[in-house]
């Protein structure tokens, strides 16, 4: 496995800190339609889940999107210093966030870092390819029974119909 391509990648958003994190991953291989897998709760289930993933990696881009220049760059990481690293910049923010409750002036640099505090993020593993990572992932939560907080209709799957919005607000999807 060399490439970010052909290994198990998932989208984390941190839904409150780390004591809801959903994990995405792509609805199928070379799908760009995400899927909401569930919901990672607290540091300790986070951990077992990086562990089980085989996560070594976090995923950066540079370039401009929608560019011929836009690359994902892995950086090589432990899951235990990722999760490290997430909870420092979630201190950070909230020390920062405390500073401006009080009424205080932040600097330039603490409202760059404040406003880069982390929200989501792209791990991957080196290690595992993209099916036996889902095989995984998928097995980690049935055995933990860790239910999607998103409702599986409401996205495109590869099995049912995709739901599309409706122009008038309170219509619901037929089924």
């Amino acid at each position: 496995m060399g490439t970010v391509d052909d290994s198990l990648r998932l989208v984390l958003i941190a839904l409150n800190e780390l004591k809801q994190v959903a994990v995405l991953a792509a609805a199928e291989e070379f799908a760009p339609e995400l899927r909401s897998l569930g919901v990672v709760k607290g540091r300790e289930q986070l951990e077992t889940f990086l562990e089980t993933a085989a996560v070594d990696h976090y995923v950066v881009t540079y370039g401009q999107p929608f560019a011929s220049t836009f690359r994902p760059a892995p950086i090589r990481h432990s899951w235990q210093q990722i999760i490290e690293d997430l909870e420092k910049g979630f201190r950070e923010a909230g020390e920062l966030r405390a500073k401006l409750s009080k009424r205080e002036t932040l600097s330039e640099d603490e409202l760059e870092r404040l406003r880069f505090a982390p929200r989501s993020w792209m791990v991957w593993s080196s290690t595992l390819s993209s099916a036996d990572g889902m095989a995984r992932v998928r097995a980690w939560f049935a055995e933990k029974k860790v239910a999607a907080e998103v409702n599986q209709e409401s996205v495109e799957t590869t099995t049912g119909p995709r739901w599309k919005p409706s122009r008038n607000r309170r219509e619901l999807p037929q089924k």
